[in-house]
C-alpha cells in the first residue's frame, strides 16, 4: 500500500516498486501540485516528467527489489519546484550528454531527454543500496501575495540587507585582493569569513589547475582537518568530482555512500553539505564545498545565497589571480571586461517608453569596454515618466559595480519617483557607506515629468544642469545638492517647472562637455546652440540625437576624449520618433 504524507512544506510518498502504484504515486504528485494553486499547464509538464522519472525507478527493480518502497518527494519555495525519487535498484550511468536518441525505439534514451529538456536542473545520485534522481524547475505560477503589509516590508528590508551585505563583502573582497595579496592567503582569510557569514562548520576550496585532471586544494577550514591535497577529476566517485564535472551543486548528507576514497571522509562520519561548481568565463575554476558536522543541512535561503554569489565571486577572483602570471592574461580580462559591458548593458532599458505628450531619446558612449555613467527612463503606474542620468566617479569595474548597485537601489524606491529629492536621499543614505569607503561618489540627475508633459519636477546631486529650450531661449536648471557619498546626510531639493512653452530639454554628463578638441572643447555655448536650433526646428526626439551624436563624435575624432559621454533628448508635443532612427537608446564604444 501507499502511504502519502502531506506536510506544511512539502508531499511524501513510499509506493511500491511496480509500473501500476508509480502510476497513482504521479498522480498524487500533480494533484498535490494542483492542490497548492499551481497552473494546469504547469502540472501537465511535471506529470510527464514524472512519469518517465518513476518508470526508470522501478523499471529495473529485481524481484527482491520490488519489496522495497520508492519514496517520492516534493516541495515548494516561493521561486521553484523540487522533487526527488529514491529507489533501491541497482541504477544506471547518468550519462554526461543528453540527447534525443536516433532509434525511436528506445525509450531510455527518450525519456532521460524528456527529462533534462523539461526541467531546469537534474543530478542523479547513484549509491550502492539506494539512488536519489533530484529535479528541479522555476515556478511559472508564483504564488499569491500575502496581504500583510509590513510582513512584506519586514521580508523586502531583509532581501535588500542581504544584498547589501554580499555586496558590501565583495567590495571588502574586491578591496583585500587590491592589496597584492597572495591567493592562498587570500582564500584562506575569506574562508573563515565565508563559513561564519554561511552558519557553516567547514569549507574546502579547490581550483582548477594547469593539469586539467586534478582540482589542488587552495584552502581548507577548520585548519585541523587533513584535506586531502588534490581531487581527481578521472573518478566520479568523489562528491566534488561530481560536482566540477556535471557542473551542478552536489547535495550530501547522512544518506549518502561515501567512496572509501572521497576526501569528504576526513571531515567525519556524520556530515552533510554543498558541493558548489565555479566557474569563470565558462571554464571551470573550481569547486567550493560547504558543509556541517550534523546528519542533516537545512540552509537559508540568505545562506545558500551567500555560498553561491559570494563563493561565485572568489573563485572568479582568485581564478583571475592564478591566471595572472599566464600569458593569455590580456585575453582573458578582455573576455572578462566583456561579460562585465554586456552585464552592464543589460542594465539599460532595451527601448526608452515613449507617451502621447513626451518623447525621448539617448545615447550612451564609454572609454573602456565598462564604463560609470548610468541612464534609465521609467514609465510610471500613473503615466508619468523618471529620467535619470548619473556619472560615477572613475571608470572600469568599479564605476560600473557602483552603477549597478545604484540602478538596484533606484528601481527599489519607485515609490518615490515623483518627488525626485527625496528619492535622491534615500539613494544617497543606502550608498554612502560603500561610497565613502571606497572614496568615490556619484553625480546624478532625476527628472519627474508629468503625465500630460505640462510640469517637470528636477533634483539634483552635483551634475550638469538640465538645458530646456523653446527654440528661442535656453534655460539652465541645476536643482543642485552635493553628489552621493558625499556626505551622510545631504539635503536634495526639487524645482518644479512648467512646460507650456518648453519642447525641448537635454540630459547629460560631463563627458559630453569635457571633450578636448583642436578648437578647445564642445563648450556651454555649443551645446546651447544646437540646443536652439533643433527646438526652433522641432525636430524629433530621435533626431535630435543621432544629431548630436554627430557634433560629439566629430569633437572626439579630432581631439582626446576624457570620460564616457551620456546624454538624453526629451521632446514634448506630438512628435514621433524618426524613421530612420532603429532604437530610441542607442550604445557606443568610445
Amino acid at each position: 500500500m501507499s502511504r502519502a504524507q502531506h506536510q506544511f512544506d512539502g508531499f511524501r510518498l513510499d509506493f511500491p516498486a511496480t509500473l501500476d502504484h508509480a502510476r497513482e504515486a504521479v498522480r498524487s504528485v500533480v494533484q498535490w501540485l494542483a492542490d497548492q494553486k499551481i497552473q494546469p499547464d504547469e502540472c501537465q509538464q511535471w506529470e510527464l516528467v514524472l512519469a518517465e522519472a518513476s518508470n526508470n525507478a522501478v523499471l529495473y527493480a529485481t524481484s527482491q527489489q520490488t519489496l522495497l518502497p520508492v519514496r517520492i518527494e516534493a516541495a515548494l519555495s516561493a521561486s521553484d519546484i523540487e522533487v526527488r525519487i529514491t529507489d533501491h535498484t541497482s541504477g544506471f550511468d547518468w550519462p554526461s550528454e543528453i540527447s534525443l536518441p536516433e532509434d525511436d525505439e528506445s525509450e531510455h534514451g527518450r525519456g532521460l531527454f524528456i527529462i533534462s529538456s523539461l526541467t531546469d536542473h537534474v543530478s542523479y545520485l547513484r549509491g550502492q543500496d539506494h539512488n536519489v534522481l533530484c529535479l528541479r524547475s522555476a515556478r511559472k505560477s508564483l504564488p499569491h501575495a500575502v496581504e500583510d503589509t509590513e510582513a512584506t516590508l519586514e521580508l523586502m528590508t531583509a532581501e535588500v540587507a542581504s544584498c547589501y551585505e554580499t555586496l558590501a563583502n565583495i567590495f571588502r573582497l574586491i578591496a583585500d585582493a587590491g592589496n597584492d595579496v597572495e591567493p592562498v592567503a587570500l582564500a584562506s582569510r575569506w574562508l573563515e569569513e565565508l563559513r561564519e557569514l554561511a552558519g557553516a562548520d567547514f569549507l574546502v576550496l579547490r581550483m582548477a589547475s594547469a593539469e586539467t585532471s586534478r582540482l589542488p586544494i587552495l584552502g581548507g577550514v577548520p585548519t585541523t582537518i587533513p584535506w586531502e591535497s588534490s581531487l581527481d577529476l578521472r573518478s566520479s566517485d568523489a562528491v566534488e568530482s561530481r560536482a566540477a564535472l556535471t557542473r551542478q551543486d552536489c547535495w550530501f548528507d547522512a544518506d549518502t555512500v561515501f567512496s572509501d576514497s572521497d576526501p569528504l571522509c576526513k571531515a567525519g562520519p556524520h556530515i552533510s553539505g554543498l558541493a558548489h561548481p565555479l566557474e569563470s568565463a565558462g571554464d571551470l575554476a573550481g569547486v567550493l564545498t560547504v558543509g556541517v558536522f550534523q546528519p542533516h543541512w537545512e540552509p537559508s535561503a540568505r545562506d545558500l545565497n551567500v555560498v553561491r554569489s559570494l563563493g561565485d565571486f572568489l573563485g572568479a577572483l582568485l581564478h583571475g589571480l592564478h591566471r595572472r602570471d599566464e600569458a593569455n592574461q590580456a585575453r582573458i580580462m578582455k573576455r572578462e571586461l566583456q561579460i562585465a559591458a554586456d552585464i552592464q548593458r543589460s542594465l539599460l532599458p532595451a527601448e526608452l517608453p515613449q507617451t502621447p505628450f513626451v518623447r525621448c531619446a539617448a545615447h550612451l558612449a564609454t572609454v573602456g569596454e565598462v564604463g560609470g555613467d548610468y541612464l534609465d527612463a521609467i514609465l510610471l503606474p500613473d503615466s508619468s515618466l523618471l529620467f535619470v542620468v548619473a556619472d560615477v566617479m572613475g571608470k572600469g569595474v568599479p564605476a560600473a559595480l557602483f552603477a549597478t548597485a545604484f540602478h538596484s537601489l533606484l528601481h527599489s524606491h519607485l515609490d518615490l519617483a515623483a518627488r525626485p529629492s527625496r528619492l535622491m536621499q534615500r539613494l544617497n543614505k543606502a550608498l554612502f557607506p560603500e561610497l565613502d569607503r571606497a572614496d568615490m561618489f556619484i553625480t546624478a540627475q532625476m527628472v519627474h515629468v508629468s503625465a500630460d508633459g505640462q510640469q517637470l519636477h528636477v533634483s539634483g546631486a552635483g551634475h550638469a544642469p538640465l538645458l530646456l529650450s523653446d527654440g528661442a531661449q535656453i534655460r539652465e536648471v541645476c536643482a543642485d545638492g552635493p553628489p552621493l557619498g558625499v556626505a551622510e546626510d545631504a539635503t536634495y531639493h526639487d524645482c518644479t517647472i512648467s512646460l507650456s512653452t518648453y519642447t525641448h530639454a537635454l540630459l547629460h554628463t560631463d563627458g559630453l562637455s569635457d571633450v578636448v578638441s583642436g578648437g578647445g572643447i564642445l563648450s556651454r555655448e555649443a551645446l546651447h546652440t544646437w540646443l536652439r536650433a533643433t527646438a526652433a526646428a522641432a525636430e524629433d526626439a530621435g533626431t535630435s540625437r543621432d544629431s548630436l551624436h554627430r557634433l560629439h563624435r566629430s569633437a572626439v575624432d579630432s581631439a582626446c576624449q576624457q570620460d564616457d559621454a551620456t546624454f538624453m533628448i526629451i521632446t514634448r508635443g506630438a512628435h514621433t520618433l524618426s524613421a530612420n532612427t532603429q532604437n530610441s537608446l542607442s550604445h557606443a564604444k568610445g
